[in-house]
């Protein structure tokens, strides 16, 4: 079902958080930004019909709960990796630093050096979210996004990257296919456990200052990946 080797795949998941604390701080550090916030204000309550009884002068409320699912308006602040060796070892690197420029850059050259080495990308929501939102916060960051990550001119036959969620999907893109209903239909464990979730890092991030906890939730999620992986290549 996956014909890529596994030893030839990279399991990455990202974790992000508005660029800033609240609607407010991004007025004041990001005045042209916040502008742009304010003209996409009413895509953010058609995106997600759940806000729409959400009013224009709760924009912090938004912000801290949609932001960090686009790039222009977040930040990466943790990455994390794994590989399974040829003996059957699993290697794990993570990136985790308030400063995203840094971050990124050692990201890129992670993935520089796997690129060369002909490794393929997987994660769950891949295409649609972790390498869009790594490539445009690299450009933001004045950083060249490194060849592995597809670009505008990229074949879709010529993307390196297993998304779990299109493998869970099989072709149904109306399908639900969360990382954490394919964990439990597989039954895998779940890396919706502990103090920090999805939904709260944000919160954690800016307000409890929870980085180390945000970095071993994205690993746990990384650490799914290659379970899900491993399961799907063992069938027979």
């Amino acid at each position: 079902m996956i014909t890529v080797p596994t030893q030839k795949i990279l399991f990455l998941d990202i974790e992000t958080v508005g660029l800033e604390k609240n609607y407010d701080d991004l007025v004041k550090n990001h005045p042209r930004i916040a502008d742009q916030f304010d003209k996409y204000f009413d895509w953010f309550l058609k995106r997600f019909p759940e806000d729409k009884e959400i009013t224009e002068d709760q924009k912090n409320i938004v912000f801290a709960t949609r932001a960090a699912l686009v790039p222009e308006f977040a930040k990466i602040v943790c990455v994390s990796v794994a590989f399974v060796t040829e003996n059957g070892q699993i290697k794990r690197q993570t990136f985790a630093d308030d400063n995203e420029h840094k971050l990124l850059r050692e990201v890129q050259v992670l993935l520089d050096r796997t690129g060369k080495l002909d490794f393929w990308l997987c994660g769950h929501n891949l295409k649609n979210f972790d390498i869009p939102m790594m490539a445009k916060r690299m450009l933001i960051q004045s950083i060249l996004p490194p060849s592995i990550l597809p670009a505008f001119n990229t074949k879709p036959w010529e993307i390196r990257a297993i998304d779990t969620k299109e493998v869970w999907q099989f072709g149904a893109y109306t399908s639900i296919g969360s990382l954490d209903l394919l964990c439990a239909s597989m039954d895998v464990p779940s890396p919706k456990e502990g103090e920090v979730v999805g939904s709260k890092v944000h919160d954690a991030y800016w307000n409890k200052g929870m980085l180390k906890e945000i970095a071993e939730y994205c690993e746990r999620d990384v650490q799914v990946l290659v379970d899900v992986i491993l399961k799907l290549k063992s069938l027979k």
